[in-house]
């Protein structure tokens, strides 16, 4: 009797583990993939004359920046870069729209060059409340807005939507372009997507062996 509870105990546990996604999964298409938008959580926004109306970024902005996301899925979908058949795919980003709005635009306009650490992303996703409990996200841990540089930087970060456990997180910085201050930060969201679609060829050989 022993032995049949030890055996069933091993095989849930196994069970629970394989539940788990990893990164292999995703390059081998055993999972499904939700972009879950923009964290601009740790962010900093640099040159303050790039930056003159925070509430105005705050309120309005943020909010924009993830529906595009959603709304204009020709231009800021990563299913094409991560080569994901359209079942495969899905854009949510309320739970990212909602944590931004703790968040003090006003406060953490610098001149100052800034970074952050893996550990700090890692931290900052342990914090998720997160609507999606299925497949792996990825969301873009914004770390900084440069107007100096004329830069986005964030880290592109993989999650398993089941445990919040990062499974990657990588930094990657989009050059910012567009007409208006929305679509010149937007022009910085669409160009970390072609650069994570150059990746792509890269995470598969290391992830997918």
């Amino acid at each position: 009797m022993k032995k049949l509870l030890l055996l069933a105990f091993v095989f849930t546990v196994s069970l629970g583990a394989r539940a788990q996604n990893t990164m292999a999964d995703l390059f081998k298409g055993n999972t499904k993939v939700v972009f879950l938008g923009l964290d601009f959580t740790q962010a900093k926004y640099i040159g303050s004359i790039g930056f003159t109306d925070p509430a105005a970024i705050k309120n309005q902005h943020m909010v924009s920046w993830n529906s595009l996301i959603e709304m204009e899925p020709k231009k800021f979908s990563l299913a094409g870069p991560l080569k994901l058949k359209e079942d495969q795919y899905s854009s949510r980003v309320e739970d990212m729209t909602q944590l931004n709005k703790t968040v003090n635009v006003e406060k953490n306009i610098t001149e100052d060059s800034y970074t952050i650490t893996e550990d700090q992303v890692r931290k900052s996703v342990s914090r998720y409340s997160l609507s999606e409990k299925d497949g792996i996200g990825i969301v873009y841990v914004v770390e900084s807005m440069s107007k100096t540089d004329e830069k986005l930087s964030v880290w592109v970060t993989f999650i398993d939507l089941k445990t919040k456990k990062v499974l990657h997180t990588e930094k990657i910085q989009g050059k910012a372009g567009g007409f208006g201050f929305r679509n010149y930060w937007a022009g910085g969201v669409a160009n970390v997507n072609k650069a994570v679609g150059s990746r792509y060829k890269q995470w598969s050989k290391t992830f997918n062996g």
